[in-house]
């Protein structure tokens, strides 16, 4: 039965068992250019293959694809990056009746969507063949794109992706089948306008944040800015960001690249939604019982904000790289005289402070945070290229949690990152009522 235009199709058969040719050894192949990689495709389709492609970069376990085959069809596709946040984006894109996104609603009772449990739903007609067909067929996309970048990449960093074609069983009741071919073309077509626009390096799995919060004030309308600022929180990626505000991925991209070069916001690294599978629950009788297909789900979205309050440019980008790096959210604040505001609008989690600054220092700056109810707790490291015992001394009498001295060094602020919100957790954690 078809429901595409593309004939992708979605198949009841009964249980069968595609069993692997034990005869025909799994051999792994080196892919150098995209031709490669789509001759390969290509012979997939072609020979009726069914099993998967497993491709990953040399060196490395973190990016590893699977391209699932079902006769020459492709049926699915999995990544080792951000799993969870792909198909939660595909089925708010094309399912929203039953979807709702983590990073939009915190920490709820949520679903936690994969292959199966949308066969679920098909099967209880809670949603189309078609709107799966589209969902996984997303989720292809994706990954081919994702595959395409680092194959061109891979030449620059001295790397090569391989593969091996692993024919196997295929268990599944239900069965898509979506056609190989137009899927491929159309991927490669999305690939070669992001690389005709010059951001063949990005990767749109980064999330954009902001780093100078001050000149992004100034340099935009107070719309875009209260869209940047309330967006760009470095827990959503650039393709979260697309699929948030219903826009195309490229000119999305394209609209935010020049604050990126002025380096007034930059993109970090950000991790997989995190869900907690709550597997039995008591009965009145007192016995264990498996739970609906409804999954609690405990969201870790919120990455730290950190402020590096400092008139310095040099410094500021230094910093701003440390924790871009350990994907921290990062914003820059230039102007000490314009610190507090933009404190109270942010919150952040911990603020990095200068000593030495024009019109006023970094003690009188510190002091004037700590008289805020709202910062009393928030750890306030002041940074100093003069570490002697007065400094610290001072530093400590107007509130200061610590000291830092410059030059500023990588390991230096991620041990004194981690150390103070740690405690700064603990005592949030004591303080709370039982």
């Amino acid at each position: 039965m078809s429901y595409s235009t593309q004939n992708p199709e979605f198949l009841t058969s009964p249980h069968k068992s595609f069993r692997s040719s034990i005869e025909t050894p799994i051999v792994t192949t080196k892919i150098v250019t995209i031709n490669e990689l789509e001759q390969e495709i290509q012979t997939c389709a072609r020979e009726q293959f069914t099993g998967r492609l497993n491709l990953c970069m040399t060196n490395t376990d973190n990016q590893q694809w699977n391209l699932y085959f079902f006769k020459g069809s492709l049926s699915k596709s999995t990544s080792k990056v951000h799993p969870i946040r792909r198909w939660c984006r595909q089925v708010s894109i094309h399912c929203p009746q039953v979807s709702i996104h983590p990073v939009d609603q915190g920490s709820e009772r949520l679903q936690y969507w994969d292959y199966n449990s949308l066969v679920k739903l098909v099967i209880q007609g809670k949603i189309s063949p078609r709107k799966m067909i589209a969902v996984v067929e997303g989720n292809i996309r994706e990954i081919l794109f994702d595959i395409i970048q680092q194959v061109e990449l891979s030449n620059d960093l001295g790397e090569s992706l391989i593969y091996r074609r692993i024919p196997e069983s295929n268990r599944d009741s239900k069965l898509l089948r979506i056609k190989t071919e137009p899927v491929w073309q159309q991927t490669k077509q999305t690939w070669d306008a992001w690389q005709q626009a010059g951001l063949k390096n990005l990767s749109p799995d980064l999330a954009p944040v902001i780093w100078d919060v001050e000149e992004l004030r100034q340099q935009t309308s107070l719309l875009v800015y209260h869209n940047l600022t309330t967006l760009a929180d470095g827990n959503r990626t650039l393709r979260d960001l697309a699929v948030k505000l219903k826009q195309q991925l490229l000119p999305l991209t394209q609209s935010i690249m020049p604050y990126l070069r002025q380096e007034l916001m930059g993109l970090i690294e950000v991790g997989d939604l995190s869900f907690k599978r709550k597997i039995t629950r008591t009965t009145n009788s007192g016995l264990a019982t498996k739970i609906p297909p409804v999954i609690q789900v405990q969201t870790q979205l919120t990455t730290p904000l950190i402020v590096y309050i400092d008139d310095s440019r040099s410094d500021s980008l230094i910093m701003s790289q440390i924790l871009a790096q350990a994907s921290y959210r990062f914003i820059n604040i230039r102007d000490p005289l314009k610190a507090l505001p933009i404190l109270l609008e942010h919150k952040p989690d911990l603020i990095f402070l200068d000593l030495v600054m024009p019109v006023v220092n970094g003690y009188e700056i510190c002091g004037q945070i700590r008289r805020i109810s709202l910062f009393q707790d928030t750890p306030v490291i002041i940074l100093t290229s003069s570490d002697g015992i007065v400094d610290r001394v001072r530093a400590k009498m107007v509130g200061s949690s610590g000291f830092l001295a410059k030059p500023i060094e990588r390991e230096k602020v991620l041990t004194a990152l981690r150390s103070h919100l740690t405690q700064s957790r603990e005592q949030v954690g004591s303080g709370a009522p039982e």
